[in-house]
């Protein structure tokens, strides 16, 4: 029999025993091997969420199906995180006649008709979302510790930043020279402009680009010039603490950009004269005469 293989790692789950890429493949392989089963591809999404329908491997997969209508799985949370993308890959699943096999869930079938195996497939994936849901508790918790003690907790460093693991016991934030110089640059356009279109207008010629190597958009510069982080201040939900990271912008300097904001923000709309002037009033009688 010819099967797909498909492995999923989000963001949340790569530290996670058992679920890492490479360990997802590896057993899949095994299972074919031991079933005799002939695996064509195994098809792959790395760091997206499984609560999202729009994923590559995902999408490449589906387009893959024609004679093959086997995929095999480490678990279906491989393929979906929430009810409303597991409805949308079971439907298009069953128009292309395809099933899934789950290596963790031998007897899983969408086209179960038994109730017996209904319910224990069922069971195994409530268990398993409950399982992602104490995992996320317990790292949100661990970030919030992290940031009451005045260290980042996880995620993408902002630019001007960035993550050093070397010859450290945990990763943390150091500055990244050319990204900060970038960021004290934005700043003082914004503060000797007060325009967010001319600031942008500075970054383009500059060549300035976001982290994933866009052109800032006027948002993504306010967001910048937003970010407490660049003061020296963490926050994570309503806790707000000092950071153990170096500030690029001295607090006097990041007070005086919100300063501007909050008076743009309260300006009183211009008022627009609806009267001709007495010079247009001159030429329209002209016109008219």
């Amino acid at each position: 029999m010819k099967v797909f293989g498909y492995v999923r790692v989000s963001t949340e789950t790569q530290s996670q025993t058992g679920y890492g890429i490479q360990s997802q493949i590896d057993s899949i392989r095994s299972y074919c091997k031991l079933n005799k089963l002939e695996l064509i591809e195994i098809f792959k999404d790395e760091g997206v969420s499984g609560t999202i329908i729009e994923r590559d491997g995902l999408n490449d997969l589906m387009s893959a199906f024609n004679g093959v209508n086997k995929v095999i799985v480490l678990n279906t949370s491989r393929l979906w995180r929430s009810d409303t993308v597991k409805v949308l890959i079971k439907r298009q699943f069953e128009k292309m006649n395809v099933d899934i096999m789950s290596i963790e869930q031998p007897t899983y079938s969408i086209h179960t008709k038994d109730p017996n195996d209904f319910l224990i497939n069922g069971m195994m994936e409530l268990l398993d979302q409950y399982e992602r849901m104490s995992i996320n508790l317990k790292l949100a918790r661990g970030r919030k510790q992290k940031a009451k003690s005045g260290h980042k907790g996880g995620g993408n460093a902002p630019i001007g930043y960035k993550w050093q693991h070397d010859n450290v016991t945990h990763p943390i934030i150091t500055l990244d020279p050319p990204g900060a110089a970038m960021v004290k640059n934005i700043f003082t356009q914004w503060i000797e402009t007060r325009s967010l279109t001319r600031v942008k207008k500075y970054c383009d010629l500059q060549g300035y680009k976001s982290q994933r190597g866009n052109e800032l958009t006027p948002q993504a510069i306010q967001k910048i010039l937003t970010n407490p982080f660049y003061k020296g201040d963490l926050t994570h939900g309503d806790t707000v603490t000092k950071g153990k990271h170096e500030a690029i912008i001295p607090a006097a300097t990041f007070k005086k950009a919100q300063s501007l904001f909050k008076r743009q923000k309260h300006a009183p709309a211009p008022i627009h004269d609806t009267q001709p002037s007495h010079e247009q009033g001159k030429k329209n009688k002209r016109a008219t005469s």
